[in-house]
């Protein structure tokens, strides 16, 4: 079981240690553990955006989502993880689902968002939702950018 709950700073450092254990040493981006050892995790909220983050009931950090605003009508979403023994349980969609309800609620229109090839699993969650690649976007990294309109 777990509780979605909004980011505040006592979690920052424990967010990053999160997120590196399933981008870097999960999926090998070694080249960011670093940038995101020193995130400031309070940059999604001071935006207009927010970050959520699931908590099991030893008060571990099993998920994570945010949206970062763009600009007024366009936001973009970031940080979604699900720590492996949770992936499977319907954790993404519900983060997804709490990320989504706010952009509507904050009448974005737009969603969008980049990822790695590398990252298939993700690829697919974001088809399966309705997000289309922006062909024009893709950058020589293998940096792949997906829009949605809500």
């Amino acid at each position: 079981m777990y509780k979605i709950v909004e980011y505040i700073d006592k979690y920052n450092e424990k967010i990053n240690e999160f997120v590196i254990s399933i981008y870097v040493e999960e999926h090998g981006f070694e080249e960011h553990r670093e940038l995101i050892k020193n995130d400031d995790n309070s940059i999604y909220s001071k935006s207009g955006g927010n970050l959520w983050i699931a908590i099991n009931e030893s008060g571990e950090i099993v998920g994570t989502i945010a949206t970062y605003k763009y600009d007024y009508e366009s936001v973009e979403l970031k940080r979604l993880y699900v720590r492996k023994d949770f992936r499977g349980t319907g954790l993404a969609k519900v983060l997804y689902g709490t990320a989504l309800n706010f952009c509507k609620e904050k009448s974005f229109k737009k969603i969008f968002l980049g990822t790695y090839d590398r990252l298939e699993t993700a690829i697919h969650f974001y088809l399966k939702r309705g997000f289309n690649e922006i062909e024009e976007k893709r950058e020589k990294s293998g940096a792949r950018f997906f829009k949605l309109d809500i």
